[in-house]
């Protein structure tokens, strides 16, 4: 059980709130930053989500009315100074937070870091990092439990979210226990898994789907087929009409492939940078390999942020995973 009480006290003694994630949200982390976003409303405080980029579409309908801000303007974050307190979720460094980190970290506002990540570098006074928690979100539920606060029905959808995918639907090898008990106690609230499950992967746009098909069309193979990767580069994004962000999700489908230990995505980014996402099978650590390129994540699920060309990006990587096998 984790102790929440300092963090009780600081919640109680403060009215404003920014909270924030890493760059590239995915459904932990927009999940898991809502959750605390709506207890916070609930305790009568004033709240504000912003994050880097914008909410991939799988999303969006978890925030109907364009609250969060993604991608925050300058002139929003130019204004977080004020706050009097900062929530980071679902991040293990200042530098995951993109155009974010200096106003953020700079602040003389009180810190609070909520995370599973193992390897943080985002260490504060006021850090919970549970790395046995299945996500982000799981932990954020046992604060409003702690807390006492109502759980809206908001609330309930987003943390939900959040364990369904960063767990892969409850398939990945950190499902313990604790993820579906919380699950079930969602459930009981009025969640309807199979809304939420349809919202997340039934609602792909044309645009997404022909990126998609551009994307595997070219998947490439290494290691004696044991590596995979696909590429994603800015053309093809223009081309397809669709967003970086749509790439989300891409790369589960090289786990589909049998013999595969390692799938990869490259999405080439606009300013010299490539976005990377590993995933493996559960005795295969990717982790190490974002670690040593300056990423991070999970033992089967991990990112890295590439300062490079995506042909630099595709060969460091990709030697790196045939090491990890």
């Amino acid at each position: 059980m984790v102790m929440w009480d300092e963090v009780k006290a600081v919640i109680a003694s403060n009215q404003s709130f920014v909270i924030s994630s890493h760059v590239n949200p995915d459904g932990d982390s927009i999940g898991s930053a809502l959750g605390v976003y709506e207890c916070l409303k609930v305790l009568g405080k004033d709240a504000v989500v912003a994050m880097n980029d914008a909410i991939p579409a799988a999303y969006t309908w978890l925030d109907p009315d364009g609250e969060i801000l993604a991608p925050a303007s300058e002139d929003e974050i130019g204004r977080f100074a004020d706050a009097d307190v900062v929530v980071v979720v679902d991040a293990n460094g200042w530098d995951r937070l993109g155009r974010l980190r200096q106003p953020l970290e700079e602040s003389a506002a009180v810190k609070i870091v909520i995370d599973h990540h193992p390897y943080s570098e985002l260490i504060t006074p006021l850090s919970v990092i549970d790395t046995k928690a299945s996500s982000t979100a799981e932990l954020v539920y046992d604060l409003i439990d702690s807390i006492g606060a109502p759980l809206t029905s908001r609330a309930a959808d987003a943390l939900y979210t959040g364990i369904l995918t960063d767990t892969v639907s409850f398939r990945f090898a950190r499902s313990a226990p604790c993820a579906h008990i919380v699950a079930a106690k969602l459930l009981s609230t009025g969640v309807d898994p199979s809304r939420v499950y349809d919202q997340i992967y039934n609602r792909n746009t044309g645009a997404r789907t022909r990126l998609m098909g551009r994307a595997l069309s070219n998947i490439q193979f290494t290691g004696r087929g044991r590596v995979a990767w696909l590429t994603v580069t800015r053309s093809m994004i223009e081309e397809t009409g669709a967003r970086s962000s749509d790439t989300s999700g891409f790369v589960d489908v090289t786990m589909t492939i049998a013999g595969v230990e390692i799938g990869i995505i490259f999405v080439e980014g606009k300013e010299g940078t490539v976005q990377i996402s590993l995933r493996s099978r559960p005795k295969t650590d990717v982790n190490q390999v974002a670690v040593a390129l300056g990423g991070g994540g999970h033992k089967n699920a991990a990112g890295v942020t590439f300062n490079g060309t995506l042909e630099e990006a595709v060969g460091t990587v990709t030697e790196a995973a045939v090491r990890a096998l």
